[in-house]
């Protein structure tokens, strides 16, 4: 059965600090559960799609409605000439008829329609994941900017202490008055690097209010680990928990729709009889009778083949559409878990191997600089590749996190192993 959906409200407010459906936008610091909780009740797009179930269930009721009975009134022999002049011998009928349906076409008809109900549950199920899995990305997206922001911020702060050093020892004239210059270039880059860094957490941060129909963010930050990640689980595990992704399960309540479609359309090869009854009133002597008829049309002409063989069609389709989608879902698996352990090899690396050499290198350039050893160059270059390293490290942890979301949004289990590693992006 397709999960329940909880009724949304439309909001009527537009002030920039309340979101749809009267959620007031955060402040402070923000958590990836409160940011996923936001997105669920203010999400524009998935409020929309709260309205396909309730029209889905309003065609529900009107396929339960059985045909109205209508209503004659007949008059005769009226109108004309010598006795028939006048309504003095005319002959008034009032008669009910009623349509009744046979071949169980009520309960065919609403059958299909609850399946179509079923459906719209199913879509807006998978709108909701869609709609998690975005505002993941997101939040993944603001604590990968976050860290940049913090490293970009050190690097910074290093550049500036590196130029002081390099002022004192020029002055002193133990080195070149073009190294003055180059610690003033590294440190003028590391300011630009900062500033960029700034405008990128603005920008991330604005992103994910957009997640709950916000326009600018009112929070401060996203409070998260980035960096914990763990060992993927095995590949046929995935494989098999792949079945329970709502894309595909909809699509055994979507064949179901389309079969009762089908019937539906082979029912309407059965004629409908009208049942009629009534009374008449003779004019003549004022006297009444009951009248009583059955009619049924003759399938000769309007025979429903054409409709039928569209239905079956469709089923065929939606059967072909499914082994498809089958095929799809187990691509998208394979590729995520390749993406996944992908992510988890390069964190463990940079975590076991680059980046504590780089941060060695760059400790002993500085020493040996310190000491007169080295050139202001050698500093520089083991900078920018403890730099580039610690970049690196925050892009992996935030791939691994997006794949991972990917992988349970394919799946809808965690992820997550019995052993996690630990591992703060960038630090030494």
């Amino acid at each position: 059965m397709p999960p329940s959906l909880e009724t949304a409200e439309r909001s009527t407010s537009d002030d920039k600090n309340v979101v749809s459906h009267s959620v007031e936008a955060p402040v402070g610091e923000l958590t990836l559960q409160r940011a996923l909780a936001l997105a669920l009740v203010g999400s524009p797009e998935l409020s929309a799609f709260s309205f396909d179930i309730r029209a889905a269930e309003a065609r529900t009721m009107q396929a339960d409605f059985i045909p109205n009975p209508v209503l004659g009134v007949d008059a005769q022999d009226f109108g004309g000439r010598d006795t028939r002049r006048g309504f003095d011998s005319a002959q008034t009928t009032l008669s009910f008829n009623q349509l009744i349906e046979l071949g169980s076409k009520r309960e065919k008809r609403v059958r299909a329609a609850r399946l179509d109900e079923s459906l719209a549950a199913w879509d807006y199920e998978t709108k909701r994941l869609d709609t998690l899995l975005e505002t993941t990305r997101a939040f993944i997206g603001l604590l990968a900017a976050q860290r940049k922001l913090e490293l970009a911020e050190s690097i910074l702060t290093l550049d500036r202490q590196v130029h002081t050093t390099v002022v004192e020892r020029v002055r002193a004239g133990r080195v070149s008055p073009l190294e003055e210059r180059r610690a003033q270039v590294a440190l003028a880059n590391a300011t630009v690097s900062v500033d960029r860094a700034r405008r990128e957490v603005t920008a991330a941060r604005d992103r994910l209010a957009m997640q709950w129909g916000g326009k600018v963010a009112s929070f401060d930050r996203a409070i998260g680990n980035l960096a914990e990640v763990s060992a993927p689980r095995p590949l046929a595990e995935l494989l098999s928990l792949a079945a329970q992704n709502p894309d595909l399960a909809r699509w055994a309540t979507e064949v179901d729709s389309r079969e009762a479609k089908v019937n539906v359309e082979r029912s309407k090869d059965i004629p409908d009889p009208t049942l009629s009854a009534g009374v008449r009133r003779y004019g003549e002597d004022r006297s009444n009778a009951f009248i009583a008829g059955i009619s049924i049309p003759i399938p000769v002409f309007g025979l429903n083949r054409g409709n039928v063989l569209d239905a079956q069609e469709r089923l065929a389709k939606g059967r072909a559409e499914q082994r498809a989608a089958e095929a799809r879902i187990t691509t998208a698996v394979k590729m995520g878990f390749e993406k996944l352990s992908s992510a988890f090899e390069e964190v463990n690396s940079l975590n076991r191997d680059i980046l504590p050499a780089a941060t060695t290198a760059f400790d002993g350039a500085g020493e040996g600089y310190r000491q007169g050893k080295f050139a202001l160059i050698d500093v520089l270059d083991s900078q920018r590749s403890l730099t580039e390293a610690q970049g690196r490290l925050v892009d992996a942890t935030a791939e691994y996190q997006i794949a991972r979301a990917e992988m349970e949004r394919l799946t809808g289990q965690s992820m997550t192993s019995p052993q996690p590693t630990q591992a703060r992006a960038g630090e030494k």
